[in-house]
């Protein structure tokens, strides 16, 4: 019998699957995607927070960014979620390369429709490309929110925009379906 009609390779010699390095390279990985590293914890504002929900942004079919909200305690009515005085996180994981400008029209959008105000200067003067792999925080508290990129100071957004910036990730006008329902831990 023709070995190399049973091994599928000319020489004849039987093929195995990659190596145990190769397999700890390929695990390690998987296990260092940001789409899979978050935790089911965070700590911010002096709190430990409970991961609520994760979603993907998506435009023009094309996923953007993964967002995870942390949240005192898990809450899937996004009125509730918005109205609480407790601190929440959301982290926004970004998944392919943004530049500047689709990032300047983006906010400038949602800050007009979603609070009805300028997108604040010092967040604005933080527009830059984002690389695929990118952090972008947001911790919301009674104070307003703060917005980071990265370990860069952050930027903040006043308390009496903050929960209508929140809405435009989670409310019933939210622009992202998916990213609201999986943040709320709908789906």
């Amino acid at each position: 019998m023709d070995r190399s009609i049973v091994s599928g390779r000319p020489d004849g010699i039987a093929a195995r699957g990659p190596s145990r390095l190769a397999r700890r390279a390929i695990l390690a990985a998987l296990l260092a995607s940001p789409a899979r590293a978050q935790e089911p914890f965070a700590e911010a504002a002096s709190r430990r927070l409970v991961l609520n929900g994760t979603g993907v942004r998506r435009f023009f079919g094309f996923q953007v960014f993964r967002g995870y909200l942390y949240l005192v305690a898990r809450e899937s009515d996004a009125a509730r979620i918005i109205a609480s005085p407790e601190p929440k996180l959301l982290r926004l994981v970004y998944l392919r390369d943004v530049d500047r400008g689709r990032l300047v029209s983006t906010w400038e959008e949602a800050f007009a429709t979603h609070c009805g105000c300028a997108v604040p200067p010092d967040f604005r003067a933080r527009f830059r490309d984002l690389r695929e792999g990118e952090v972008e925080t947001w911790l919301f508290t009674p104070a307003g929110a703060e917005v980071r990129y990265g370990n860069e100071a952050p930027a903040r957004v006043p308390a009496a925009d903050a929960p209508r910036l929140l809405a435009y990730f989670i409310g019933a006008d939210a622009p992202s379906d998916g990213l609201r329902r999986g943040l709320l831990g709908l789906s």
